[in-house]
């Protein structure tokens, strides 16, 4: 009996762990799409202040951290 409550707890935090990333996953290709069309465009028209700098450099850091495609 105890060896199979051991082996039930294991099964449920192993589908836990295949859940959480699965769920993590999907979530960051949602945001793919967001990422890749504000990356094109600060590639297509280059940011020209300090913050428009910093916010194109974070968004393509996100967008490659997140392994999107590439866009246009």
């Amino acid at each position: 009996m105890l060896v199979l409550c051991f082996v039930a707890s294991i099964a449920s935090g192993g589908a836990a762990i295949l859940y959480t990333n699965a769920s993590a996953r999907q979530s960051e290709q949602q945001w793919c799409e967001v990422l890749t069309t504000l990356d094109d465009i600060y590639r297509e028209i280059p940011p020209r202040t300090p913050q428009e700098r910093k916010l194109a450099a974070a968004i393509h850091q996100q967008r490659a951290g997140f392994g999107c495609p590439p866009g246009r």
